[in-house]
């Protein structure tokens, strides 16, 4: 039997009759549930060299091909990943060490935007927390988002206000005047 004789059988899509690319993809790498971490891997490298295709200067057909693929197999990936792999909240020490892995820095390196390198380590050993103007700072720096370093201060019991001004929700109340008596 040959694959022509089977995608008549199986009644392919019309769209992928005339893909190769796809019905390559569809026959090599059948989208399904993942279902053990060597699975998970081999379709993930997949997924990201098709990723790095889609960058290149593809034929539409190709480009339709992979996107029509990758939409099938990303929420697999997910999915598996989630059940598999759950990601634990970051604290904002923790973003930032991260960070400075990424972009292979020290702490000396950062002593600009968090006020000198006495800050920084305090800052990384969990002593001390980011004020606000310092994640502003740090998201301008590594261009991600301010939210980055807030781990999930919403999901908190925010009736105390030590929370709330934790994690920069709040500005501070202003300070309450005496009224001087008559």
């Amino acid at each position: 039997m040959t694959l022509q004789t089977l995608e008549r059988m199986v009644n392919l899509h019309p769209f992928a009759q005339g893909n190769t690319l796809y019905t390559g993809l569809v026959r090599d790498f059948p989208p399904s549930s993942i279902t053990s971490k060597q699975m998970h891997q081999r379709y993930s490298l997949l997924a990201g060299k098709l990723m790095a295709l889609l960058e290149d200067d593809l034929p539409a057909k190709d480009r339709e091909g992979i996107e029509r693929y990758l939409k099938v197999m990303i929420p697999l990936i997910r999915a598996f990943e989630a059940e598999n792999f759950p990601a634990g909240k970051a604290e904002p020490e923790d973003v930032l060490r991260f960070l400075m892995e990424q972009h292979e820095l020290k702490g000396v390196d950062l002593s600009k935007e968090l006020g000198g390198q006495p800050v920084v380590s305090c800052i990384l050993n969990g002593k001390r927390r980011l004020t606000r103007d310092q994640i502003k700072r740090l998201s301008n720096r590594f261009n991600v988002s301010e939210a980055s370093f807030y781990p999930d201060a919403l999901d908190k019991d925010l009736s105390y206000g030590h929370d709330r001004h934790l994690y920069g929700l709040v500005k501070d109340a202003p300070a309450k005047r005496k009224r001087a008596k008559k």
